[in-house]
């Protein structure tokens, strides 16, 4: 059954449509993308509809489990290191052309740089993989499961990184071009001309799509939990700046009102925090979800929306009742005050920031000497949201012997490029005076723009190296990105140690024509952090990882891919929480949820985690602010 009033994004309309669904972490996004797709495609056979996902995480296909698709429904889960196989292979010919057609640079060098190095490349790949299929017009509809906010906004801001790459082709192709020109009068473009000219294209076409307010909307998936909100305001002003239509908001898993006290205490902090959220998004209409005592998978897909509802803020008010108690179960051994690392990693929505947060003030107040730094490598940070106080880019001291920073990788990335062309200009000024080498120029001052994917958050990364190593800190609690991401980060050293190597041996070979001290001892710096904090990664005695999950299927599962991809780093897992378990109760719908997420962590418990210790935490909401931290943090660990 069909609700009369419905979101729009349900609406079959003439023109074809693009309808990303974004959010932090955990909060429903998959679930929401696949009910949509499933649900448009079933009412309109005529019609084709593709469902993607641009999380490095991907869940489609665990969600669908063994539901057979209608005809009319493609599911496709971007694999970015293909589509970037894929793209070289294609243009394999046109880059080496470009290559040849570069300044003093040989083929060899440029080649060299470009087999290792475009930046964003893979999301590159990806995102023009999209920008394909709209320019087919073979799909009326494109559902698009993002990954957790920061990677959305990066891969929404990859418009500028296509530029930035194309402006560098260009540049190599500029003197050519020139010569060309001025000794035979041909102003024609060529085939290579032609190339670049139709990448920009693609990149139009999509950019246009993305600004219509007919064609394309953002929908954003919230939970009824402050951090949840916050991140959700944030990235609707962030769409807003990009000029995205963001016209609905889901709120998922509300709790519906009974007479439980369980129940009564979970709705209620919901409402306390849903207070107001209305008033600081006034563009956007509220739907709700409530929370199924069944997971929503497979066949219940279809009625998700069955099920969702007008969010009206100002018709319940939040009632007095008590709150649930603070129940941790088998906690854990406190890390000694010898380790160096510790990592919280785990699926978008877990609770590592809360946990991270908690485990930072338990070693600070258990090691009064001990000097201790939060520290968030995620570019969606919630530190500051946590702790209810302001954390910087550069380590903010929180209290006596902690401290916190959210690392700003873009902007630490900015600097050097900055340093870089300055260190530039007065070496060229010197050593070229009087003399026109203005393509040169720009081919040089380029050279930084075609750095590898990832090397501005490797870089990022690497300052805490630079935190131990030059004794600023005893011991670093590291609150990751989500798991997808994680994975590729730490998987990305190997990558720019390769890319060092090409552009030391670059250095080297023009080390009379391009003399760069200050880049070169940056570089150098860069390379001997990656090779400590790898040697770190991997010495069970210094760091210690713990994986957070939720008792959910899909999670559970993601979870046990996370530690495989680890394993094979030769990183291992301390322990694992559980966080946000149903607590027991009279309650049918708490007895059913708790018997569920019972079953499942038993399930996996032998079979995927080898019978490694369990911390289980219990749903209580009062996870943000100093002393319920503090509180978390004296339950989750004993001496």
């Amino acid at each position: 059954m069909i609700n009369h009033e419905e979101p729009s994004f349900l609406e079959s309309s003439s023109s074809e449509k693009l309808i990303f669904f974004g959010g932090k972490g955990g909060v429903g996004k998959t679930t929401c993308a696949c009910a949509t797709a499933l649900t448009l495609s079933e009412r309109h056979p005529e019609h084709q509809y593709l469902l993607i996902s641009t999380d490095p995480a991907h869940s489609l296909w665990d969600t669908f489990a063994d539901l057979t698709l209608p005809e009319n429904l493609e599911v496709r889960e971007l694999d970015a290191s293909a589509s970037l196989h894929n793209f070289k292979a294609k243009h394999e010919q046109m880059l080496k052309e470009i290559g040849e057609r570069g300044t003093f640079l040989d083929n060899e060098d440029l080649q060299g740089i470009m087999d290792l190095s475009l930046p964003g490349m893979d999301e590159l790949a990806a995102y023009l993989e999209i920008a394909d299929w709209l320019q087919q017009s073979k799909y009326h509809t494109i559902v698009v499961d993002t990954a957790p906010t920061g990677h959305t906004l990066r891969l929404l801001e990859m418009p500028d990184l296509v530029r930035r790459w194309l402006t560098g082709l260009d540049t190599l192709l500029a003197k050519h071009r020139y010569i060309r020109r001025h000794f035979t009068g041909n102003i024609n473009l060529d085939h290579l001309d032609r190339f670049l000219v139709e990448m920009n294209s693609s990149l139009s076409a999509i950019e246009k799509l993305m600004k219509n307010q007919e064609s394309c909307q953002f929908v954003i998936v919230m939970l009824a939990e402050s951090m949840s909100i916050e991140e959700s305001i944030d990235l609707a002003l962030a769409l807003a700046e990009r000029k995205m239509r963001v016209p609905e908001i889901i709120i998922n898993q509300l709790i519906i009102a009974s007479d439980c006290p369980t129940c009564s205490a979970r709705r209620n902090r919901q409402m306390q925090a849903l207070k107001g959220v209305s008033s600081r998004l006034k563009c956007q209409r509220f739907w709700e979800l409530p929370l199924l005592s069944e997971e929503p998978c497979a066949k219940t897909l279809s009625y998700l929306w069955s099920n969702v509802l007008p969010f009206e803020e100002c018709g319940e008010q939040p009632q007095f009742c008590d709150e649930l108690p603070l129940k941790v179960e088998f906690a854990s051994i406190l890390p000694p005050r010898s380790v160096k690392l510790i990592i919280f990693a785990g699926k978008g929505g877990v609770g590592k920031t809360t946990m991270a947060c908690a485990t930072a003030l338990r070693m600070r107040s258990e090691y009064p000497d001990l000097r201790v730094l939060l520290f968030s490598t995620d570019p969606a940070h919630s530190l500051a949201d946590c702790l209810n106080q302001v954390v910087r880019s550069t380590p903010t001291k929180i209290l006596p012997g902690l401290d916190a920073q959210e690392i700003n990788a873009e902007d630490s990335f900015n600097d050097v490029r900055q340093e870089y062309r300055e260190e530039l200009e007065t070496f060229l000024a010197d050593a070229f005076h009087g003399i026109d080498i203005t393509f040169d120029r720009e081919v040089m001052e380029h050279l930084l723009d075609l750095a590898p994917p990832g090397l501005d958050e490797i870089m990022a990364l690497t300052s805490v190296m630079e935190h131990l190593d030059g004794g600023c800190y005893d011991v670093v609690v590291m609150d990751s990105a989500p798991s997808g991401h994680l994975i590729r980060l730490l998987e990305m050293p190997e990558l720019i140690r390769s890319w060092l190597r090409q552009f030391f041996s670059l250095l080297l070979k023009y080390r009379r024509v391009m003399r760069l001290p200050k880049l070169s001892e940056r570089l150098v710096d860069l390379s001997r952090k990656l090779k400590s904090l790898r040697t770190i990664l991997v010495d069970p005695e210094k760091t210690y990882l713990y994986a957070i999950t939720i008792p959910t299927n899909l999670a559970l599962e993601k979870t046990s891919e996370m530690l495989d991809s680890l394993n094979k780093l030769n990183i291992h897992l301390k322990e694992l929480f559980v966080n946000q378990i149903t607590p027991t109760s009279n309650c049918l719908f708490c007895r059913t949820l708790n018997e569920r997420e019972k079953n499942q962590i038993d399930k996996v418990k032998y079979i995927v985690f080898n019978n490694k210790p369990i911390t289980k935490i219990f749903i209580n909401f009062n996870s943000g602010g100093m002393t319920n931290l503090e509180a978390l943090g004296n339950k989750l660990f004993k001496i």
